[in-house]
C-alpha cells in the first residue's frame, strides 16, 4: 500500500517488553524502530543487572526505560507503559516482543491501513502486520473463525490488503489510545499467553474488529524452536513446559467468559486437546509437558490466575 503522505508516526509510542533479552536481537529491534515512532518505551521484567545496564545506556530523549524488580508478566508490563502513554499526547501505541524486527515502513503502513479501514466505515480495534518467521517456509496467515471452520488468509499481491482476524499477535499490534480507553487494557490475570487473543475477542464482542494489514511486514519468531510434522507440511512451534501451563490454563479461563462465543471455544478446545496429547506423548520433555499441561488444566478449572507459583 502506498502510504498517505498526511499520515505521520510522530504521535506513536512503541512499547517493548523485555525479559532476559538477547541484546543483539534487542539492538536490532531498537534500530528498526528508530525514526518510525515518536518514543520507544522499554519495560523490563526483572532481567539481569548486565541487561539493565545495557538498556540504561541506550536511553535518550526518545527511549525510556522502566526497570521492574520482578517479572510482573507481559500484560501488566504492557499496561505499565500504556498508562504512561495515556498521560502524554500520543494517539497510538504499538506493542513489541523483544525478538521482533519491523520492516522500515511497518508503522506508517499500519497507520495508512487503519486510516483506510476507518474511511470505509469500519470499527477498527487494532491493526497488525504479517510476520515472517525465518524458520518457516512462508509468512503466517491471518485467521478468522467462520462457523466451525478456521479460515486462514495469506497475503498475496493480487489480494485485498486487509484481512479481518479474530486476533492478532501482540507484537506489532497498533492500537489507538482512544480504543484502549474504551475497550480496556490488557488482562493482567492472564500474565502471558492468550493476552492478545483475549483483548481482540473482547473488542469483537464490543462491536470492533481486528485487521491484518498485508503491506505492513515484520520478522518475528514464535516458540523456542519448531519441529516438522507430516513430512514438513506443518511446522509446529515448541514452547517450554511452563508456557504450556499458561496456554492451557488461560484457554480454560477464557472459556468461562460470557463474551467468548461457543463456536470459538469449541474450535480452540479441539486445538487444545491436540496440544495436550501431542506435547505429552511426542515432544520432549514429555513428562514435564504433561505435568504442566495438567496443572494448567486444573488451575484453569479452579479459576487460578496470575503468575505460576514456581516461576
Amino acid at each position: 500500500m502506498k502510504p498517505d503522505s498526511s499520515i505521520k508516526p510522530s504521535l506513536v509510542c512503541a512499547i517493548v517488553v523485555t525479559y532476559h533479552p538477547d541484546l543483539v536481537a534487542l539492538q536490532n529491534l531498537l534500530a528498526a524502530l528508530r525514526g518510525q515512532v515518536a518514543t520507544v518505551v522499554i519495560v523490563d521484567n526483572g532481567s539481569s543487572s548486565d541487561s539493565i545496564a545495557w538498556m540504561a545506556a541506550q536511553q535518550e530523549e526518545k527511549l525510556i526505560l522502566f526497570s521492574l524488580e520482578q517479572n510482573i508478566g507481559v500484560a501488566a508490563a504492557h499496561n505499565h507503559a500504556i498508562r504512561w502513554a495515556q498521560h502524554g499526547e500520543y494517539t497510538h501505541v504499538v506493542l513489541f516482543d523483544q525478538d521482533s524486527v519491523p520492516f522500515p515502513d511497518m508503522i506508517v503502513q499500519l497507520l495508512a491501513g487503519e486510516a483506510e479501514l476507518l474511511r470505509m466505515g469500519l470499527r477498527v480495534a487494532a491493526v497488525g502486520p504479517q510476520y515472517f518467521d525465518p524458520r518457516l517456509s512462508r509468512p503466517a496467515p491471518f485467521t478468522q473463525l467462520v462457523r466451525f471452520k478456521s479460515i486462514r488468509a495469506y497475503c498475496k499481491n493480487d489480494e485485498q490488503v486487509f484481512h479481518p482476524a479474530d486476533s492478532l499477535i501482540s507484537s506489532g499490534m497498533l492500537i489507538r489510545i482512544s480504543n484502549l480507553n474504551e475497550l480496556g487494557l490488557m488482562d493482567e490475570r492472564l500474565f502471558i499467553d492468550y493476552v492478545d487473543i483475549e483483548w481482540c475477542l473482547r473488542a469483537k464482542h464490543m462491536g470492533y474488529q481486528c485487521f491484518g494489514v498485508c503491506s505492513a511486514k515484520m520478522h518475528h519468531t514464535i516458540g523456542d524452536r519448531v519441529i516438522s510434522w507430516r513430512n514438513g507440511k506443518r511446522m509446529i512451534p515448541i514452547h517450554s513446559p511452563v508456557r504450556n501451563y499458561y496456554l492451557m490454563r488461560n484457554a480454560i479461563l477464557l472459556y468461562k467468559r460470557n463474551y467468548i462465543s461457543v463456536t470459538w471455544m469449541l474450535r480452540d478446545a479441539y486445538r487444545l486437546l491436540l496440544r495436550y496429547v501431542f506435547f505429552s506423548l511426542l515432544v520432549s520433555p514429555r513428562f514435564s509437558n504433561f505435568r504442566m499441561l495438567t496443572v494448567g488444566l486444573w488451575h484453569g478449572i479452579n479459576g487460578i490466575n496470575g503468575k505460576f507459583p514456581e516461576c
